[in-house]
């Protein structure tokens, strides 16, 4: 974790020190991420801490639909007519909603999986136009944090429980095409659906379960 914290302080640092050359420019955006994702769970138990509590595992198998969103800050730095690279810090959170077993009883399970979200992106845009398509390739590390796990159990008390994660980071290719808009001098929107697909956590990872999954990537920009 700490390797690509240090990348990314270096990758922010360096990019204010070149803003005045020719046709470089720095920008900061907010960014808002709307996901869903599908994944091939492969018999997996998960067990939330019980903090005293009787707890139940939560078992996945087969395909799952989740849903969340990606929000933080980015820097993008523009480099060259068109070509521009970002990075920035993104929270994300999925959410997976499925019923209990049935040897449980009646209720349900939502597993509310949370990330730390790195990216590093290549975007082109094809004119300098003020509405023009642009394009985008990169990477995306997430790091996990720990997950919340609610349990409604019918007539019972709902349960809210943590569950920990493990902490290699997971790796993900970005795909994009959309569009920028330039609204004024200082400012400008961006929006591309992107694809991404999950490589997993590298490195003698416990488990990998086969994961792509589509967004739109919502930007307001502030160049400088």
């Amino acid at each position: 974790m700490n390797r690509y914290l240090f990348l990314l302080c270096v990758l922010l640092g360096w990019m204010p020190a070149a803003r005045s050359f020719g046709q470089q420019k720095l920008s900061v955006s907010a960014t808002v991420v709307p996901t869903v994702t599908y994944t091939a769970h492969k018999f997996r138990f998960l067990y939330p801490d019980s903090d005293g509590q009787i707890v139940e595992p939560v078992y996945l198998n087969g395909p799952r639909w989740a849903s969340g969103y990606s929000a933080g800050v980015s820097a993008i730095y523009t480099y060259a007519p068109g070509w521009s690279v970002s990075s920035g810090i993104w929270y994300q959170q999925l959410t997976t909603r499925q019923s209990r077993q049935p040897a449980a009883g009646e209720g349900n399970v939502t597993v509310f999986n949370r990330f730390v979200r790195l990216p590093l992106l290549l975007t082109y845009c094809s004119s300098t136009k003020r509405l023009t398509p642009c394009f985008s390739f990169g990477a995306l590390t997430d790091l996990p944090i720990p997950s919340r796990v609610v349990v409604e159990r019918g007539s019972d008390p709902t349960q809210y429980l943590r569950l920990e994660t493990y902490k290699r980071p997971i790796f993900h290719l970005l795909l994009g095409a959309g569009v920028q808009y330039q609204l004024n001098r200082h400012y400008t929107l961006i929006a591309q659906p992107t694809w991404t697909y999950k490589f997993g956590q590298l490195g003698g990872a416990s488990f990998n379960d086969p994961s792509f999954g589509f967004s739109l990537l919502t930007q307001v920009a502030y160049v400088f």
